[in-house]
Formats: structure tokens, C-alpha cells, sequence
């Protein structure tokens, strides 16, 4: 690239990154946040005021001026923590810095691809000297029980902590805008996990193959992605893959967000964001969950999910991509740091949402979350938790942003990460390929998150039942309808006891 380029791209980058946080509300390797599941008006779990990483009023040689904490004692933090898509290089990155701002801390860190069940293991041991201090990824049955049990410390004060390199700013000031609306790791009005990246969802895919075949990378409305679909199929390329493993991932390209886009074109926006983030029936039988489901009925029926999808997993069907069995994956951002290792030195990505409307100009709404934080464990010593808020609050240091930008794949969650050329440069091509998308069409990033919560055991057997059918409904082995119908009888089972 030319230096004489180099400005218009970086206030293009910049730009682009404020059009993805305001347009982001509410709404991947990983499974960000707790598995699918949903998350109950939540108790306090431990100490709200365990942590202060504001500056204290006075100062005092025998604590750190940065935030109130003693520099003689010290701590160890066991931290277990989730080596998924995003790597590791990040947080070792943001340890090592820690640990030299503040010497007397240290970490003895436990990495896995498998951490939720080693965390789970722990949990049933009710040990908490053996316990993780804090810890990440998907813990199995979602973090609602470890709530509603107390056994989670509550982060939402760290929104109003001021940064270590921001000069008095809070992470609340300096945040992108929606990353608060759109964290996971919330129960009720509580947050549990403090986020530290953002990230986009979508279909993703290989530029140079679309270039060579002359395919539609933007198609406008769905009868143009249709006919996207049957001429990938007509090269003998399956048009559409995802794992049939981990069914959700189907969610990052057709997920609740397109009934969102459903119901807007519909006109029904209003009724259905209400009926939806406060479980109102329908649910299931909604409209726009009905026209969805047999839209991806309809697809696998033309054969434009792979074969034997339920035998994959999410590295596999990226790499279907990746060699050009398939044309397009649905995963999310991160997807090129965990394929990292596979990449051809020229692999090219694109992305694009799918159009559910026939208006060429009708927004496309994108699944988006703010996620990757650290749980606290509420029984650990008032120290150890102080301390664990602090390296919480480290993880929005620009420099720990940055890394996270360039090795692990993600979006950064502060509004002034590009305003360094250098920095915004670091993004990876995953990332900026939905940046492109974004500039190029009406877009909108939502989380898709609920208002109200549901603790019935229904629930879970609906969430299961859904997954379960997923599989059925994109190889074409079952029609979807008698599936929301069962899976809408057990969410009225749960609002019904819930109203008990």
C-alpha cells in the first residue's frame, strides 16, 4: 500500500468502527456466553464492592496509586482459561504486562480447549481453595445456577473504574457505543463477566473462489441469494456449511437476529421485539420464526447444506471452506485465528449477511456480542477478588487491545482504538471483510438478547430439542413446524410455572 493511502484508510477504519458500535445494541471457535441458554433475573453473588480500581483519594507509598491495592502482599490468581479461536497470545500478553505494573500479583493459569469441564468438575468438588479465582468459556448449564447460588461475583462496577492508560477516563466513557447494552455474562441487571473484545457473525468466504466463478459477493434481496446458492451448487460446491456438532453455529448466519430483519420488513418490529425479549407467545410459532425455519427447510431440500453435517465439527466445516468444498461457512470473526494454521498466504476473505427481504434496501441485521470476559468466584478471599477486577479492567488497555485485535481475530470494545493509523492497521482481514460489508449496505449489529428470564426446566428441554432439530431440519429429514410446535409447548410450560 501507498503511505499517500495510508490516511484515507485509517479514517475509513475509523469510521467503520463507529458505524459497527452504534448500530450495535444487544445480541463462534467459541460459544460466547453460556451455551444458548437463557439467564434469569439474577441474585447478588458475592460482594458488589469487592474491587476498586478508581484511584484513591489519597496517596499512600504502601498501595498502588493506579487503584487502591496493597503492593506488599501477595496474590496468586488461579485462572482457567478457555484456548478456543482466539489463541492464548493475548492473555499471555496481558499477564506478562500485568505482572510488571504490579510485581506482588502472579497467575497460575490452567489452558484448555475443554475448560468448562474442568470448571464443572470444580464446581461439583465445592472446594473454593481449589477453585478457579476467575475463569472464561462456556461452563456447561450456562452460568445461571453458579448466580443463583452466589457463587459468582457481580462486575458491573467496572464500568464506572477509571482505565490505566486513559487519564481519568471510566471504561463506561471510552466504550464503543452498545458494548455495554450488547455484554454477555448478564443476569437480571447484573454482569458477571466484564468483556473485553467484540465480535460480528456471519457467512464468510474465500474472495478469490467467488472472483473466479463470477458469483454475487453482495446479493441484495433473497431471490439473489438464491440464485447465489443454486450456482455454487451447479459448480458441484456445497453452497453452505456449518458443524452439526455444535447445531448454534448455524445461528451466526440465521439466527433470531433474522427474525428481527423479518419482522421489520413484515412491519412487526415493535410487537415481535416485544413479544421476543420478554417471552411473550408466541415464541416458537412466532411468524418470523415460522417463515425462518422453512426458508432453511426449503434450502436443504435444494441440498445446499453439506452431507453428513451433523459429523462435523466447526474446524472442519471451516475448512471445507478454506479448500473450496464449500463456498461459504457460517461462523464468526474469529474464524480466521482459529484457521490461522490452515490459511494459503494468499486466502482472500469476504463476508456477507443474509438478505431476508426482497428490498434491496432493507437493513441487514448482524449478530454481534461484546464477550471473552473473566468470571470471579465469589468465595475466593476479598483480595484475590480485588486483584482479579483489576486484571479485568488491564484487559481494555489499548496495548492488550491491540493484541487481541491482531492475534486473536476480534473487535476492539473502546472508540479510540483507531485513532492510531498503526493500530487500526492491525485488524485482521476477517474483520475488516465485514467492516467492508458494512460500509457497503444498511447494517445493523444486535445481540438479540432477552429482557425477561426463564428457570423452568422446560426451557432447557426446548433449548435441546431445537438443537437436536436443527440437525433434522437442514439435512431435510424432518419438516420444521412439528418441531416448533413441541419446543413452543415447553416454553408456555415455563412461562406458566414462572407465573406460579
Amino acid at each position: 500500500m501507498h503511505l499517500t493511502d495510508m490516511k484515507p484508510l485509517t479514517r475509513q477504519l475509523t469510521v467503520l468502527l463507529l458505524i459497527v458500535m452504534l448500530a450495535w445494541m444487544t445480541g463462534c471457535s467459541t460459544n460466547n456466553g453460556n451455551g444458548g441458554q437463557e439467564t434469569p433475573q439474577g441474585t447478588n453473588g458475592g460482594s458488589t464492592d469487592a474491587a476498586s480500581t478508581t484511584k484513591p483519594e489519597a496517596s499512600d507509598s504502601g498501595v498502588y496509586p493506579e487503584n487502591g491495592l496493597p503492593k506488599d502482599e501477595k496474590v496468586t490468581l488461579k485462572f482457567g482459561f478457555f484456548e478456543g479461536g482466539m489463541g492464548r497470545e493475548y492473555i499471555d500478553y496481558a499477564m506478562d504486562t500485568f505482572k510488571q505494573k504490579f510485581p506482588n500479583v502472579s497467575f497460575e493459569v490452567v489452558y484448555s480447549p475443554k475448560i468448562g469441564d474442568i470448571i464443572n468438575a470444580k464446581i461439583s468438588a465445592n472446594n473454593d481453595d481449589d477453585m478457579f479465582d476467575l475463569f472464561n468459556g462456556n461452563i456447561p448449564g450456562g452460568i445461571t445456577p453458579l448466580v443463583l447460588s452466589g457463587k459468582l461475583e457481580p462486575q458491573e462496577d467496572l464500568w464506572d473504574s477509571e482505565l490505566y492508560d486513559a487519564s481519568g477516563k471510566t471504561l463506561r466513557d471510552i466504550a464503543l457505543p452498545g458494548t455495554v447494552e450488547a455484554a454477555i455474562g448478564k443476569v437480571g441487571d447484573h454482569l458477571y463477566a466484564l468483556p473485553v473484545s467484540g465480535s460480528g457473525s456471519g457467512l464468510f468466504f474465500n474472495k478469490a473462489l467467488f472472483e473466479e466463478h463470477g458469483w454475487d459477493q453482495n446479493p441484495k434481496t433473497w431471490t439473489a441469494f438464491l440464485e447465489l446458492l443454486a450456482d455454487i451448487k451447479a459448480e458441484g460446491i456445497i453452497p453452505i456449511t456449518y458443524p452439526g456438532k455444535y447445531p448454534s453455529y448455524i445461528e451466526h448466519a440465521f439466527g433470531p437476529i433474522k427474525m428481527f430483519e423479518l419482522a421489520e420488513a413484515n412491519g412487526n418490529l415493535e410487537k415481535f421485539t416485544d413479544d421476543y425479549r420478554n417471552y411473550k407467545l408466541p415464541q416458537h410459532l412466532a411468524p418470523e420464526s415460522v417463515d425462518l425455519w422453512n426458508r432453511i427447510y426449503a434450502l436443504a431440500q435444494k441440498g445446499y447444506f453439506p452431507e453428513g453435517v451433523a459429523a462435523l465439527t466447526h474446524t472442519q466445516s471451516q475448512m471445507q471452506m478454506i479448500q473450496g468444498q464449500a463456498a461459504m461457512v457460517s461462523t464468526g470473526v474469529y474464524v480466521e485465528n482459529e484457521m490461522k494454521s490452515a490459511l494459503p498466504p494468499e486466502f482472500s476473505w469476504g463476508y456477507m449477511s443474509v438478505p431476508m427481504s426482497e428490498d434491496p434496501d432493507q437493513t441487514r441485521w448482524i449478530r454481534s456480542t461484546a464477550s471473552n470476559g473473566h468470571y470471579i468466584w465469589a468465595g475466593k478471599p476479598d483480595l484475590n477478588k480485588q486483584w482479579a477486577k483489576a486484571f479485568n479492567v488491564w484487559m481494555w488497555n489499548l496495548d492488550v487491545q491491540e493484541v487481541i485485535a491482531e492475534k486473536g481475530g476480534q473487535l476492539p470494545v473502546r472508540s479510540d482504538f483507531s485513532e492510531d493509523p498503526a493500530r487500526a492497521d492491525k485488524l485482521q482481514k476477517a474483520p475488516k471483510a465485514m467492516l467492508d460489508y458494512m460500509a457497503a449496505n444498511k447494517s445493523k449489529m444486535e445481540r438479540g438478547n432477552r429482557d425477561q428470564t426463564l428457570t423452568d426446566p422446560s426451557v432447557s428441554q426446548a433449548f435441546k430439542l431445537m438443537q437436536e432439530g436443527t440437525i433434522e431440519i437442514t439435512s431435510a429429514k424432518k419438516e420444521p413446524l412439528p418441531i416448533l410446535e413441541e419446543a413452543e409447548k415447553l416454553i408456555g410450560q415455563a412461562i406458566e410455572a414462572q407465573q406460579k
